[in-house]
Parts: structure tokens; sequence; C-alpha cells
């Protein structure tokens, strides 16, 4: 191999590995929800390990016939412990993103990654004991971490991060193809880089090209951090926007509850003493048609309060089924005629204040008893999912009643948008659950079918 060609191919090989750190080292994760995203600090530190390593390569392959003991030595030295710095980063990253793969899976490889580093050290320090580290051994040394660290942990990591793009693909995300991409990149590179020689030209070469089509397939994989970053930023500002609205919305709603709540209490005081001095039954009606008006009103003014409110209670971990139970109980004078079904483990907990979830779940059920014909079955179901590393807990009201066109959804969620005949309904409601949700770092989402019947499911993350 001329002189040109060996210092082009370990300039760029090197090169290749520094890209990958500098790719990953200038992204913010800070604040992303993947759950591989912990991980990629390991593989920027093998990067520029191992670019570093390499380069030094380059210098002992171009000059290291002018150097002369006991340098020689000292430097064979340091190409070890270069490499088994680099393969160390390696192991950890392989380790570390384990953690997508199904249990199982992952205990097998993390048991593989224990022995393999057993076998390793193992074989070192019989090789410091019993033999004097000169260049030969020093050499073995060499190939056998290429061998028995780095294959196996860049294998692990090449099928770990392939296994992660099928998930992500699964659940149709775009980018899962370039993480997919960038784990066969992997796999293939721990093929021809740990079981083969780069003393064969074409081999090294071929090491040079996969290592390109890894570095290209990571770089596609990690904008998708860019465009989450997009995204959290649009949806915190268009957040901040709509609380704003809301916010003064709840101001204004709760200052002229409190200004008609009080003549209220004073005209159902004056309609109490008013109705011990009637004795004709019209007139006895009449009065009665005014306390349900009076009372109509009173009831705005409670949701009204409700809505702009901020609890005081602080949060504390709590079991959903007790809450179910609890807001069954309050709504048993509604729920008379109905069937309701409730799917839930009396051991799944949530980190909430117990009053918000009990009145998210009594609105829900309550708009679903109000859209169901008596007699039909009301089904209530919590389920616990893990979304990107982030436990949340689902709780769903399933009704089949009337149901909502499109249109009607879309505006489900907004303030005194209501579809009940006038005296029915405030259209605070859903407004109320969906504030709810989002306090608790998630959402609330529609699925309904005229006439088919209506889920409405309030994802909830599981600890604030």
């Amino acid at each position: 191999m001329s002189y040109f060609y060996t210092f082009l191919v370990y300039l760029f090989y090197g090169l290749a590995f520094f890209s990958i750190g500098c790719a990953i080292l200038f992204r913010n994760f800070r604040h992303s929800k993947l759950v591989i995203s912990h991980s990629l600090w390991t593989l920027a530190a093998f990067g520029f390990a191992y670019a570093f390593y390499e380069w030094s390569e380059l210098y002992i392959n171009l000059f290291g016939d002018r150097i002369r003991e006991p340098k020689s030595t000292f430097i064979e030295w340091l190409r070890l412990v270069k490499l088994t710095i680099a393969f160390s980063f390696l192991m950890l990253f392989s380790w570390m993103v384990t953690t997508v793969c199904l249990p199982s899976l992952k205990k097998q490889m993390r048991w593989l990654l224990i022995t393999v580093t057993a076998i390793y050290g193992t074989i070192f320090a019989y090789s410091f004991i019993i033999y004097d580290l000169d260049k030969n051994v020093i050499d073995k040394l060499e190939i056998y971490a290429r061998y028995i660290l780095a294959f196996p942990a860049a294998f692990i990591a090449g099928i770990s991060l392939a296994n992660y793009g099928k998930q992500l693909t699964d659940d149709k995300k775009s980018y899962g193809l370039y993480f997919r991409l960038t784990g066969y990149a992997f796999v293939t590179l721990s093929i021809i880089s740990g079981l083969f020689s780069r003393d064969n030209q074409v081999i090294f070469f071929l090491q040079l090209i996969v290592a390109y089509l890894l570095l290209i397939s990571l770089y596609l994989a990690l904008n998708v951090f860019d465009k989450e970053k997009q995204r959290i930023i649009t949806s915190q500002l268009r957040q901040a926007y709509i609380s704003d609205k809301y916010k003064a919305i709840g101001q204004l709603a709760s200052g002229v509850a409190h200004e008609i709540n009080n003549p209220l209490a004073s005209s159902t005081l004056s309609l109490d003493m008013l109705e011990n001095r009637l004795s004709e039954s019209k007139q006895l009606e009449l009065a009665k048609r005014t306390r349900l008006g009076i009372e109509r009103a009173s009831t705005i003014c409670k949701e009204l309060l409700v809505y702009s409110r901020t609890s005081e209670e602080k949060p504390h971990l709590a079991y959903i089924d007790a809450i179910i139970q609890s807001a069954l109980q309050l709504l048993s004078h509604k729920t008379r005629g109905y069937v309701i079904t409730v799917s839930c483990d009396k051991e799944s907990t949530l980190f909430t204040n117990p009053i918000k979830i009990e009145e998210l779940i009594i609105n829900l059920l309550s708009n679903a008893i109000d859209a169901s014909p008596v007699g039909n079955e009301i089904k209530i179901t919590v389920e616990e999912t893990v979304i990107d590393g982030c436990e949340y807990v689902s709780i769903s009201v399933c009704d089949q009643g009337c149901g909502m066109d499109i249109s009607t959804q879309e505006k489900a969620l907004e303030p005194f948008f209501t579809t009940k005949p006038i005296g029915k309904g405030t259209g605070l409601g859903l407004a109320i659950c969906a504030e709810i949700a989002t306090d608790h770092g998630g959402e609330l989402t529609i699925n309904s079918t005229p006439n088919v019947g209506t889920t409405i499911t309030a994802k909830l993350a599981k600890e604030m």
C-alpha cells in the first residue's frame, strides 16, 4: 500500500468516526422523549476515541520505522490503551441501546456483553502476568480486542438499532427507516472489521465505504431530534397562547360567576319565603319553575368557578380504581338504568390530585350517559402504556350513543361549546377534562362515529 493511499484511507476512515461524534455532539437531546436519546453520548465518545486511534495508526504506519526502543514499546502500549478506551465506549453504547429490545432479548444480549468482557479481561490479565508485554503480545491483544470486544458489541448495537427502527416503522414513523439502515450498517461494519483483517486492501476499502454509509444513515436518523425540538417549541408557543386565552376567559368567567352567585343566593332565600306563603297550586307551580331557573343559573356559575379555579391540593400516588368507584358513587343517581362496565387493574396507580381525576371521570361519564339511550352499556377502561420510554395511563369512556361528526369533534374541546339542548349543558365539561389531561402531561382524544358511539380517552403521564 503506497504512502499516499495509506494516508487517504486512514485519514478519511478516522474522519468518518469523528463526524459521527460531531453529528451527535451538536444536537440537544435534553427534552427528547425518544428512548434512544439517553445512550447516544456513548456512541459520540466512541466515535471521537476511535477516530483518534485511527489517526494515530496513520502516523505509525507512515513513520513507524523511524521509532526506536524504548519509545516503540511505549507507543504500542498507547495504541492498546486507545483502542481499549474506544471499544469500552462501544460496549457501553451497546449495553445502553439494548433497552429498546424486548426484555428477554435484552437480557441475553447483556449477558453476552458481560461474558465477552470477562473473557477479554482474563486474557489481558493472563498476558500481563505470564508474558512480557512486548510488541508481539500487544499486537495479539489488539486482535483479541477486535474479535472479542468490538465485533459482538457492534453487532448487538446494530441489531438493537435495527429493532428500534422497526418499532418506529410499525408506529408509522417515517424516520424509523433511517434507524434501521443505521443498524444494518453497524452489523455490516462489525462483520467486516471484526472478522476480516484490514491487511487486505479490498477489506479496508469496504470498511471505509460502510463507515460512511453508517455516518449518512445516522445523520439522517438524528434529524428527527431537530424536528422533535421544533415540534416542542411550536407546541409550547401554541400552548402558551391557548393558556393565556383560556386564563383570560377563566378570570372573566370567575368574576361574572361571583357577581351572579350573590343575587342568586338572595333570590333563592326570597323564593323560599314566598313559597311558604303561597297556597294555590298554580302559584306554587310558577314558583317551582322559578326555582328551576335559579338552580340552573347557580349550576352554571359553579361550573365556571371550577373551570377557572386552580386546585391547591398537592398531587400524590393514588389508586385509579378507587377514584373510579368514588366517581360512580357520586353519579349513582344518574347511572341507574345503564350498564356500567369497569376494566381496571386494582393495583394501577397514578401520581395525581385524585379530585381532578374524579372530576374528569364524572364529566366523561355524564356526557356518555346524556348521549346514550337508557339500558345501553358504557365502558370505562384503564390501560398502562409505554411511549418512547415514558409511562402513561389511558382512561377511556366508551358509549353506544348518538356519536359526533367530524366538525363537532373539532369544536368539542372548546369552552362553552355544546350540542345539548338549552338548559342541559354549559359546554365546559370536555374543556375541563382537556385541561386536566394537559396538566398531567397528556392529552384528551375523541374517536366518534355518528349513530354508533363515542370513545373519549384521557392519556395521562403516570408521574407528573
